[in-house]
């Protein structure tokens, strides 16, 4: 019989979970709270307790080339970098290119997931699911559950001395929607992060004055970094990936600083570069330039009209606090012995698997912090899942899942402060190999090589999209390496809307940058073949060949 999946949610990770469900020949039975698919992208103009919630002018941080799914390209109409209406068209597109709609049942919530009485043998699972338009509930039992509510609908709300007596309005981004109401207004904004910045900058536009508290500071990046390049194809290519970080640091921290520096902006961060510290914003140094929106230090206390900070500064008359302080996590709708959480740490293999289900018939897609885009990585994990499930790849024993796990908590105990936002953190590109191999789909560079130099030196040197992982091994894609091929045609084409000239100073000196780039190219292939040689890989391919 075919195997049953159970997928909670049809946001980017619950369509990711039901398309690769299908592609594996199991029957995904999806539920989704929405009318739409969509999740955090599909937006309302009102917001509820414990459900995703976006902001009208919010926008992608990451390009379109590098946030597809991985055998699934964004139209190369679409902007570079998308408002929340084109993204959620993308996934719309999506859903009805592979038919996903028919297995999703709409406007019905989870309300609970237990283990079957016959758990240990069987690995099933009994599902209370809510018509939230009739009001009748039903159970439902699974061989398989996929876990993809995401970790962005529960507002961090922290304790902080004196809130309480604020007389103002008091507020999580969570629940903002737009500068409407907030007119005139003087208004603290309590965090420094994307979402925290992005309102912050918007408000200043309409606001008397916007304030912004940051505890740690950040490093502020843009989107488009130099020539106009969006940043994340050059930030994050295997090449920068395969330098040691001693070597990046003073490298990384000089283009942060070279554009402004942080310090006179009253943004550089307390303690030593770190490249997680980043924020993700055009216009903040702009806003602080022009004296919109000051930037001061932690909060000490709030008073009944304002907030006296930990420099001995204080503020008064102010009309509102936005609260951009995070998210937390949570499981709701499965049993406290399922996932241990320790804090803000989760015991989850890979952050995907737990490790102390045996069988492990249950996967958690979204509770993850990439620098660099989202969904592409929780595609790799429902992937990795559904392979799992359909018996084609092994996960170590529950004993060794748990002793990795204590491995990461120990690296981020050690490396980082206690957060949501740490203990989720990820590397993109190491990551995605690591269950890229469990699946067989991490692309063979060696092979490459000496292949198809011209494809081996885009994957290499180039930006590192998403079909990088649909080359070769199980679901590769046949349009995989046409779409690398021409990630700079997609970026530039939806800009080029005016026939105009190469430009000068472009045509001065493309020619020395052109031959400049091919030397160097030529130097490192001769150094690589030099390097294979001494260790004896060239005998031993062509031996094997």
């Amino acid at each position: 019989m075919t195997k049953t999946v159970l997928v909670v949610g049809a946001g980017v990770s619950g369509l990711a979970a039901v398309k690769h469900c299908l592609d594996e020949g199991m029957e995904p039975i999806c539920f989704e709270k929405d009318t739409d698919v969509g999740g955090l992208w599909n937006y309302h103009k009102w917001s509820k307790d414990g459900d995703p919630s976006l902001y009208n002018s919010c926008s992608i941080n990451t390009s379109k080339e590098m946030t597809c799914y991985s055998d699934f390209p964004i139209p190369k109409e679409f902007p570079n970098f998308m408002g929340h209406k084109h993204f959620k068209k993308y996934l719309q597109l999506y859903a009805d290119n592979f038919n996903l709609r028919k297995h999703i049942n709409f406007s019905h919530s989870v309300d609970n997931v237990k283990k079957a009485d016959d758990f240990d043998k069987t690995g099933s699972w009994v599902t209370v699911v809510k018509n939230l338009e009739s009001g009748k509930s039903r159970k439902l039992r699974t061989n398989y559950v996929i876990v993809c509510n995401g970790h962005l609908h529960i507002p961090h709300m922290p304790t902080m001395a004196g809130l309480d007596k604020f007389k103002g309005k008091v507020m999580h981004t969570h629940d903002y929607k737009d500068f409407r109401g907030f007119e005139g207004k003087r208004i603290l904004v309590v965090g420094i992060g994307n979402s925290g910045s992005d309102v912050a900058c918007e408000l200043s536009r309409h606001a008397e004055h916007v304030y912004m508290s940051s505890r740690r500071g950040t490093y502020v990046i843009q989107r488009a970094a130099d020539h106009g390049v969006p940043f994340d194809h050059l930030a994050l290519n295997r090449f920068s990936m395969k330098l040691p970080w001693t070597l990046m640091r003073p490298m990384f921290f000089h283009r942060l600083n070279r554009r402004y520096n942080h310090a006179n902006y009253g943004l550089s961060p307390n303690k030593r570069f770190d490249a997680s510290a980043l924020t993700i914003s055009d216009d903040l140094p702009n806003r602080i330039l022009l004296g919109t929106i000051n930037i001061k230090c932690n909060v000490k206390e709030f008073t009944t009209d304002g907030a006296k900070f930990e420099d001995g500064t204080e503020l008064k008359n102010i009309d509102v606090v936005i609260l951009a302080t995070g998210f937390n996590f949570d499981f709701p709708i499965l049993d406290d012995d399922i996932i241990k959480v320790d804090g803000h740490f989760p015991y989850l293999y890979e952050l995907v698997f737990p490790t102390n289900l045996n069988p492990c018939t249950l996967g958690v897609v979204g509770l993850v912090q990439p620098f660099g885009a989202l969904p592409p990585i929780l595609e790799m994990q429902a992937r990795c899942i559904t392979r799992v499930f359909s018996g084609k790849c092994e996960l170590p024993s529950a004993s060794q899942r748990l002793e990795l796990v204590e491995k990461r908590k120990a690296f981020i105990t050690r490396n980082f402060i206690d957060s949501p936002r740490y203990s989720l953190q990820i590397y993109s590109i190491q990551y995605m190999d690591r269950l890229a191999s469990m699946i067989g789909c991490k692309p063979d560079l060696l092979k490459y090589f000496f292949s198809d130099p011209k494809l081996w030196y885009k994957i290499y040197f180039g930006p590192a999209t998403p079909t990088q992982w649909r080359l070769n091994g199980p679901g590769a894609w046949k349009g995989a390496k046409r779409a690398i091929e021409t990630v700079k045609e997609h970026t530039y084409f939806p800009m080029k809307t005016r026939r105009s000239g190469d430009g000068e100073m472009e045509g001065l000196y493309d020619g020395w940058i052109q031959l400049f780039k091919k030397t160097c190219f030529v130097v490192f292939i001769l150094l690589f073949v030099r390097y294979l040689y001494v260790n004896g890989f060239v005998k031993s391919f062509v031996k094997s060949a």
